[in-house]
């Protein structure tokens, strides 16, 4: 049995029997037993062993009749309260199967516009042109503002894609914005234009050009921007997950997404702790600069300017660093690559810069001043240019001043090179990866990218061979908070669609998928010594499956329900049957 001499003879107040529990210690070894005493582990052995800590008046016992339990679930990077923000009430849910042709995404616009005054706006998120029956065999085609005008007159609308990095607005939005065959795109984003006419069609691509867009919405009040942040505490227990990294709040989300990333939520953080209703534990990046787009000096003034709170519990809430933006997404070509895309064009880097040069410049010197700063630094990026000139920024940055340990680390990679993986095992650097988005992405990108690009993308195999902490992340609300989908598609690599497997070499095994997702993440946090595998002493987070991953096939990973949650010892999600 694993224990401690603090613990000895400890009542638990809680203890699970008769279970699966995969430990993810260093020996990932099986128990059948788990003592919680307050919010921390006593007690993992045997149901013989855990007897000692059951008081038949002090304990609840719970039999899990061979469940499984795993740590509590830590998803790396996403966007919660975003992921409330996008949800019904408050917007409409446009993801499949909800919509899966264009009439769909017109009717569900209608009849919004029929329940609310004119001029009001319609909000929704989710539309993904790979389930629309127009758009997915042809990644040109997309919805666009002539599609769904006539339902709109009156109403401005603004639909995000599901990836949150294509926005389709309609004439009455792009009026009120002001927006034009004469305007110019912002840098790190394109406003899209008829070849013919020049005028916009309704489709903007990327943070920096939503903005436009965005600075017009009224932003959610405070009561509203509350409810966002309980209802993706819901969603994400009833996933299994009680740590998650929200990455981007801060002044640079002020005016984006309705306000829900505005520096408002970390007070509101703060307030739902005090409350006790705080059920998730949160690590926040900041984000400096307009929203999408940052400059050295964006990221010199925000450092200098914003003030940290330091009274906040770094068990729940944690603000170690900063967000960085260096460039867009495949699917619409503003990943920055060093190969340019089968139709030409290599995409750009999010930050000022006319050239590659001068941006690869800008991006360096505002990584490497945040290091300097002693901030961990997470950095979206998904070109290998963009992810050479980070990792080209952490390493300046170091060299200038080598504070230890930050671990800083790239989102996302989807096409690091075996060559740039090598550099960042040398200096601890890490990557924070979504599986599932390769599954998604990989029948559309092969005519973006070519199928040896596609393959490769997200090479998991090589990053865990390289040295490198992998973290599991969902990206929500961009992929669902189904993390046993991210496994599934870690373990398999087949295509969402068709199941073709992309690159099986780049393979995981289940047990390397469950570390990203749990002991991985807590190293990403600063805080493997305290979370991310069930050991006495830890915290007393917890997931509670169905059913046993090792014992099912693969493909029904995703499939496998979640009976419980439990955070700092406390039943935040309970579906298990007594």
């Amino acid at each position: 049995m694993k224990r401690d001499s603090d613990w000895a003879g400890t009542i638990s107040d809680l203890a699970l029997i008769n279970g699966k529990i995969v430990t993810v210690d260093r020996s990932f070894h099986f128990a059948e037993a788990v003592a919680i005493k307050a919010d921390k582990i006593v007690a993992v052995g045997s149901n013989e062993e855990i007897k000692g800590f059951i008081s038949s008046y002090d304990t609840e016992v719970l039999d899990l009749k061979g469940k499984a339990v795993l740590p509590g679930i830590n998803d790396s990077h996403g966007h919660p309260t975003y992921l409330g923000g996008v949800r019904p009430p408050l917007a409409l849910d446009l993801s499949y199967p909800s919509i899966k042709s264009i009439e769909d995404l017109r009717d569900a616009i209608h009849e919004k516009a029929k329940s609310i005054q004119p001029g009001e706006w319609i909000r929704g998120f989710g539309w993904d042109q790979c389930f629309i029956e127009e758009c997915k065999n042809d990644p040109s085609i997309l919805p666009r503002k002539t599609d769904i005008d006539e339902v709109s007159p009156e109403n401005p609308v603004a639909l995000a894609d599901h990836t949150g990095h294509t926005l389709l607005v309609n004439s009455k939005a792009l009026s009120l914005a002001g927006i034009n065959k004469d305007t110019t795109d912002p840098v790190g984003g394109v406003v899209e234009r008829d070849p013919n006419t020049g005028e916009p069609t309704g489709i903007l691509k990327e943070l920096a050009a939503h903005v436009l867009i965005s600075s017009h919405i009224p932003v959610y009040s405070r009561k509203e921007k509350k409810e966002a942040i309980k209802t993706s505490m819901k969603e994400l227990n009833a996933n299994g997950i009680t740590s998650f990294t929200d990455a981007a709040i801060g002044p640079g989300g002020d005016s984006y997404v309705y306000g829900v990333m505005s520096s408002e939520i970390i007070e509101l953080y703060r307030e739902l702790y005090e409350e006790g209703h705080l059920s998730v534990r949160m690590t926040i990046l900041l984000l400096f600069g307009e929203y999408g787009t940052l400059s050295f000096d964006d990221m010199k003034n925000g450092l200098e300017t914003f003030q940290v709170p330091s009274d906040l519990d770094p068990l729940w809430v944690r603000i170690p660093g900063v967000k960085v933006f260096a460039d867009g997404i495949p699917p619409t070509k503003t990943a920055w690559m060093n190969e340019d895309y089968l139709d030409g064009g290599h995409g750009s880097a999010s930050v000022p810069g006319v050239t590659d040069e001068e941006q690869y410049n800008e991006l360096v010197k505002l990584i490497a001043h945040a290091h300097r700063n002693g901030k961990q630094i997470g950095v979206h990026a998904t070109g290998d240019r963009a992810i050479d000139a980070t990792v080209d920024g952490f390493i300046k940055g170091y060299m200038e001043k080598p504070i230890d340990d930050l671990r800083h680390y790239v989102i996302h990679g989807d096409f690091l090179s075996r060559s740039t993986a090598e550099r960042m095992a040398k200096y601890n650097f890490g990557v924070a990866m979504q599986p599932y988005i390769k599954s998604w992405l990989a029948d559309i990108l092969p005519a973006l990218v070519g199928k040896d690009r596609t393959d490769h993308q997200f090479p998991m195999r090589m990053v865990l061979d390289a040295g490198i902490n992998l973290t599991g992340s969902s990206d929500a609300p961009m992929t669902p908070l189904n993390w046993r989908l991210g496994m599934q598609s870690a373990v398999l690599r087949e295509s969402l669609t068709s199941g073709r497997v992309g690159g099986p070499d780049q393979c995981i095994s289940l047990e390397e998928a469950v570390k990203i997702y749990t002991i991985n993440g807590a190293w990403q946090d600063h805080m493997e010594h305290v979370k991310g595998s069930i050991e006495v002493g830890k915290l007393a987070d917890l997931c509670i499956l169905e059913k046993d991953l090792f014992s099912v096939d693969p493909h029904e990973l995703h499939d496998i329900p979640i009976l419980m949650t439990i955070a700092g010892g406390k039943i935040v999600f309970d579906n298990l049957s007594r």
